[in-house]
């Protein structure tokens, strides 16, 4: 795929839920040197990405644009021809309204190389998981899509030249939502046709509102659900009563995020989603490699004391200890560890640490890092922390902290509690008494010092039964 000019790859993220993705999506993000992603593909995507590729926010609103689609072309281009491989992710499927014969078209011009790579388009997928199938022998033989707004070219549809189908689904609808609908009466459809509207479908935070032709503006009105949605007209929206099934997960429409400076944070992300919430994991870690020189490992051992993040650090820096021709008996006489977990690799080689609150908000930036000491003296502590933040993920994350109303945070330790906290506040968002979950009772101390008080009961009970069964494991 590689040549002088780069390549292009136009990829279909699919509906939303990150099972509805395709094995080649996931490959072709793999490979990107730049991803150009919009507001509807899934953020959690970017996370298949290698370490150095660059991520281009492209986000769309119905009411203003992060970039104009000149801009979008533009860059597609400029990167393509600089030798990268560029992935322009775009929600549900790139050829159904994803303007990808625009994009493919400018990029053609250039003699560029490109690929168009499919996706689970949004109407069939936000219907399937609304309880509705798009087709049904009893109610619907065919199945029409149109974009809820239109470009001035193509400014009204032809109801004498086109078959409007038994199931009609619209695409960015919600603003012309009564418009729409009072073409389609005009169409020959009757009134009291059901219309479902399906707000952000396929994800935790899913809502649907049920109508009809004439109805349905003042339903979504009253219930105030927006863009991103769905619309789909016809008869086979009764079948809903019958066939809903995504609701009735257990922890479905429940907004959970999780606050975790280690790796765990999204195994408990994936955990709560496939039981029905919208999960999502800050800040954005990178697990690198602990490498260490023979000179490095010297300067350490030498210091006057040594934390240990988490049990993978422990087990990483012992690695290199031997490595390197290096024993236990020449570490520092004290030992500190941030996580419990810590202290027991620590304990099965038969060393012991005391705990301590080291604030990773600074300390992780390095994989390791000599910092003054934790009681406020200057005594030369190395801090061992194979975790990053990974800052090209900051403005997906300062985006879910202001754009959701989180229901439940989750805290894995003591640090990822000043984390959020520190986040909120400098992004100017008041503080709100959210309940939140934990692991460990240290956890739970250490947030309600803070001020974090109220716990989610049904929550807390879940992480507990998902914490025993990873031990077990």
């Amino acid at each position: 795929m590689g040549t002088k000019n780069g390549y292009v790859s136009f990829v279909g993220a699919g509906p939303g839920d990150m099972g509805l993705v395709t094995q080649k999506c996931l490959d072709r993000l793999n490979k990107a040197d730049v991803i150009l992603y919009d507001r509807l593909a899934n953020p959690r995507l970017l996370r298949h990405a290698k370490d150095t590729c660059e991520f281009i926010y492209c986000g769309k609103l119905p009411d203003r644009h992060t970039l104009r689609q000149e801009k979008i072309n533009e860059q597609i281009i400029y990167h393509a021809l600089s030798g990268k491989y560029v992935v322009r992710l775009k929600g549900g499927d790139p050829s159904i309204f994803g303007r990808v014969g625009e994009e493919a078209e400018a990029v053609s011009n250039y003699n560029i190389p490109f690929e168009i790579v499919p996706g689970v388009t949004s109407s069939v997928a936000a219907a399937a998981y609304a309880g509705i199938p798009v087709t049904h022998r009893d109610y619907s033989n065919c199945f029409t899509i149109r974009t809820g707004h239109r470009s001035d070219k193509n400014c009204m549809y032809d109801a004498k030249s086109e078959n409007l189908g038994d199931t009609i689904a619209y695409y960015m609808g919600v603003k012309n939502i009564e418009v729409n609908c009072r073409q389609l009466m005009d169409e020959g459809k009757d009134p009291d046709t059901p219309v479902a509207v399906i707000e952000w479908a396929t994800l935790g935070k899913q809502r649907v509102a049920v109508a009809t032709l004439k109805t349905i503006s003042d339903t979504i009105a009253k219930e105030g659900i927006k863009n991103p949605a769905m619309t789909i007209v016809g008869d086979v929206v009764k079948l809903r009563s019958k066939l809903s099934w995504f609701e009735k997960q257990e922890f479905f429409n429940k907004k959970v995020l999780i606050v975790d400076d280690t790796s765990t944070g999204q195994e408990i992300e994936a955990y709560f989603s496939n039981k029905g919430a919208e999960a999502y994991t800050i800040p954005t870690i990178l697990k690198k490699e602990l490498v260490l020189s023979k000179e490095k490992i010297e300067e350490i051992i030498s210091s006057e004391q040594l934390v240990f993040s988490t049990a993978e650090t422990v087990t990483s820096f012992l690695q290199q200890l031997v490595k390197n021709d290096y024993t236990t008996w020449e570490l520092p006489r004290k030992l500190g560890f941030v996580e419990e977990c810590a202290s027991t690799v620590l304990s099965q080689v038969g060393l012991k640490g005391r705990k301590e609150i080291e604030s990773k908000s600074s300390a992780s930036i390095l994989q390791t890092k000599p910092v003054g000491s934790i009681s406020g003296g200057t005594s030369n502590i190395y801090y061992i922390h194979e975790l990053v933040q990974d800052n090209r993920f900051t403005e997906v994350n300062e985006r879910m902290l202001r754009e959701e109303d989180w229901n439940t945070v989750i805290f894995t330790t003591e640090t990822s509690v000043d984390f959020y906290l520190n986040e909120r506040k400098r992004l100017g968002l008041e503080y709100q008494s959210t309940p939140f979950a934990y692991i460990g009772e240290s956890v739970k101390e250490y947030a309600n010092a803070r001020g974090v008080l109220s716990i989610d009961q049904s929550i807390q009970s879940e992480l507990c039964n998902y914490c025993i069964r990873c031990e077990k494991e």
